[in-house]
């Protein structure tokens, strides 16, 4: 029975423990809202725990992230004797244990030498017992969701009253209470940092992701970065080209100078790191193993900047799959006053690398792409249309617009083709004057000969017959006639006589000289051998039926212009000609004056024509030259291209009566019969100044001329008929046009 001095006691006790919890409650409180590290919340969170109920010691175990508890701080845990006796220890751990693993988590109170009561979990090999001369409080700290986070465990004096040891596990249990809000603080607050670190660095990458341009991006890079990382300079390179690196931006400069030593000495850096491949950290002593290159460029640069931590970190995008070439871009970060503990700055450079590395590749990149100033401003336009599907429309569009535009406003020269051969304007084509038998062709091809040269040597049959009787008739006429005289000079004729022999004789001599004219003329027409010895080089009489052929004479404007020699101008016949019988049809052999004009034999395909005859009846597609013996002529500039030059294109004209007026058959390519009109196009023609004015014509210029050395006769020639301008879709497109109008318009 207690006495009322004991009753009063334990009243002012309670009393004074009651203000001393209030206190702590209000203390602890304010601490658990604080931003103090861990370990200095549960120091002074369990020395007020302590202090408010007079406790001799506790501890505070927090679970680690393997799920076991861990001392995070102790009063006076040594003291209470749990190495006092033997195995003390392992049971108050198995007591620690069975608590944080209780479910739901509870508070536990153990007397001095207390068992705690089996619990449904698995038991442990020693048992959860309290070993000591105290009691002992445990209380959950626990998280939002109920999941336990550590313990506060209270060891209490033996000779309190029993009365106030409910009271001490509840307070214990406020107190633990006290240390889950910590935590939920806590959490929030580095959630809260978290999000604010995120939020960072998504702002951090939108900026750097907002600009191709490799300057702005570096700029962004530099000066962003260096707010994450909390350093006091960083650097951006970027390399251009295989090896050399050009320092973009320096955070906080606006400029960078790049021919000052510094920056030149920061450039040396960056590219012998980079072609090292690795990152350099430098925290004051240099690392024996590195490059003597990295060394020098070190070492040089340290002499402009004393920086107590620096770190050059290459920055390789994914899509650099070339290992064997440097990094795209390197960044370089430097601090003057580093922390101690480097490892959360080195995270945040990774952090900063691991984002800047595809925005520097991607403007880097981009800058290589030639001519961009050409598409640039279409992805600006194609960006203001909508999309890509309506720039392609409206390109499309546009396209076709001017296109047609194009097609019907442009004019374009329209021009025919026609394929033809050289030849002289002036040709001599020698036929034999009768049926004659070759017996000698004196020429060979290319061989220039004069007027009036022999030939060919023909022996006719019919010519030696018709010369014999002729000349018989003569031979017997004549003697006729000298029979006759000799009669007249007889005496003893009388008149009448005389008559008759006279009449007789008069008839004999104009028969006589019939047959000598027939004589001459056919000396005169086919050139009897025998009829003129003294002619050019001939050959010794051959006697009667032998004729030649010799070269005619050349024309009054080729003998102003000097003509003075023929050449043969076809292949060597005589083997082939030589003892064959010709008719008057047959063509022995081809001269021509290669001094003279030459001209272009074309073949004008008849779907060609329609277009060159409109050209003619068009006055502003054709040209007219005012020729002083023929008149006014319309032509055509014709641009011929020899197969022996393809390079080179000349000039001719075609005048327009120099087409013939009829379409002949003419086999294509294809050995098809198709009709071509024959025309006749001049070249080289002189320009006409010795004239009066009206009768001046420029000629064709001298350079498009073709050249001596390439006039030969025969070759092939193509040739182009400028027929006048026309919209440039209608010169393109005419042969398109001229099939539909045939084959629909003009079905319907």
């Amino acid at each position: 029975m207690s006495t009322p001095t004991a009753e009063s006691a334990g009243t002012d006790a309670r009393a004074k423990y009651h203000r001393q919890i209030e206190d702590s409650y209000e203390a602890v409180g304010k601490l658990a809202g604080s931003a103090l590290p861990p370990t200095e919340f549960y120091q002074q969170f369990l020395n007020r725990t302590l202090a408010a109920i007079d406790a001799p010691a506790g501890a505070v175990w927090l679970r680690t992230p393997q799920g076991f508890l861990q001392l995070a701080c102790q009063e006076n845990l040594d003291k209470v004797g749990l190495d006092a006796r033997r195995g003390a220890r392992q049971c108050h751990n198995e007591v620690l244990r069975q608590v944080f693993q209780a479910a739901p988590p509870r508070p536990v109170l153990l007397e001095p030498n207390g068992r705690l009561a089996p619990g449904p979990g698995e038991p442990g090999p020693v048992p959860a017992a309290n070993l000591t001369d105290h009691f002992t409080l445990f209380a959950p700290i626990i998280s939002p969701d109920k999941q336990p986070l550590g313990l506060l465990e209270i060891f209490q004096d033996a000779n309190h009253d029993p009365r106030m040891y409910p009271s001490y596990l509840n307070y214990t249990l406020q107190m633990a209470g006290y240390a889950s809000q910590y935590h939920q603080f806590s959490s929030a607050r580095v959630a809260a940092g978290v999000e604010k670190t995120y939020s960072a660095v998504e702002q951090f990458a939108r900026q750097i992701h907002g600009s191709l341009n490799p300057t702005e991006v570096a700029y962004h890079v530099a000066n962003e970065g260096r707010k994450l990382i909390e350093c006091d300079r960083l650097c951006v390179g970027v390399r251009h080209d295989r090896w050399r690196v050009t320092v973009e931006a320096v955070s906080g400069a606006d400029v960078v100078e790049k021919a000052s030593t510094h920056v030149r000495r920061l450039r040396k850096l960056m590219e012998a790191v980079l072609a090292w491949g690795e990152p350099l950290t430098f925290k004051g002593d240099k690392d024996p193993g590195l490059p003597p290159a990295v060394v020098d460029a070190l070492d040089a640069y340290l002499h402009e900047s004393q920086p107590k931590l620096l770190i050059v970190q290459p920055c390789r995008d994914e899509r650099e799959k070339d290992k064997t070439r440097p990094a795209r871009a390197v960044l370089v970060m430097e601090m003057f006053n580093p922390p101690e503990q480097i490892d959360p700055v080195v995270q945040k450079l990774d952090v900063v690398t691991k984002h800047a590395a595809p925005a520097l590749y991607n403007a880097a990149e981009l800058k290589r792409v030639p001519l961009k100033f050409l598409w640039w401003p279409v992805a600006r336009l194609q960006e203001g249309l909508g999309g890509k599907r309506r720039f392609i429309a409206a390109s499309v569009a546009v396209l076709l617009a001017v296109l047609v535009g194009v097609m019907v406003m442009v004019p374009a020269s329209l021009r025919m083709e026609a394929k033809g051969q050289l030849q002289p304007v002036e040709i001599a084509k020698i036929f034999p004057p009768a049926d004659g038998r070759v017996v000698d062709l004196r020429v060979k091809p290319g061989r220039e000969v004069d007027p009036d040269f022999e030939l060919v040597t023909f022996h006719g049959p019919q010519l030696e017959a018709d010369y014999s009787r002729a000349k018989s008739e003569w031979i017997a006429k004549s003697a006729l006639v000298a029979e006759l005289s000799k009669q007249l000079q007889q005496s003893g004729l009388d008149k009448e006589g005389k008559s008759r022999i006279s009449a007789d004789r008069a008839i004999a001599e104009g028969q006589s000289k019939q047959a000598l004219g027939e004589m001459e003329v056919l000396d005169q027409q086919f050139n009897k051998v025998d009829s003129k010895p003294e002619s050019k080089g001939l050959p010794n009489p051959r006697g009667p039926g032998y004729f030649r052929v010799i070269a005619p004479d050349f024309g009054t404007l080729a003998r102003e212009r000097g003509a003075s020699k023929w050449v043969v101008l076809n292949d060597d016949r005589r083997e082939n000609l030589t003892g064959r019988t010709l008719k008057p049809n047959e063509e022995v052999m081809r001269l021509g004056n290669l001094k003279g004009p030459w001209q272009a034999e074309l073949k004008i395909p008849q779907s060609n024509v329609g277009q060159v005859l409109k050209a003619f009846a068009d006055p502003n597609s054709h040209f007219t030259d005012n020729d002083p013996v023929k008149g006014k002529r319309k032509y055509l500039v014709v641009d011929v291209l020899l197969s022996s030059q393809p390079d080179t294109s000349y000039e001719g004209r075609l005048y327009k009566d120099e087409m013939a007026a009829e379409a002949v058959p003419n086999k294509t390519d294809q050995n098809e019969n198709e009709p071509v009109v024959s025309a006749y196009v001049k070249l080289n023609i002189p320009a006409r100044t010795n004239v009066p004015d009206a009768f001046a014509d420029p000629g064709i210029p001298k350079d498009k001329w073709i050249p001596e050395a390439h006039l030969v006769t025969g070759l092939e020639v193509r040739t182009r008929i400028r027929c006048g301008k026309h919209a440039l879709g209608y010169t393109l497109f005419h042969g398109v046009w001229e099939w539909f109008y045939e084959k629909v318009v003009f079905f319907f």
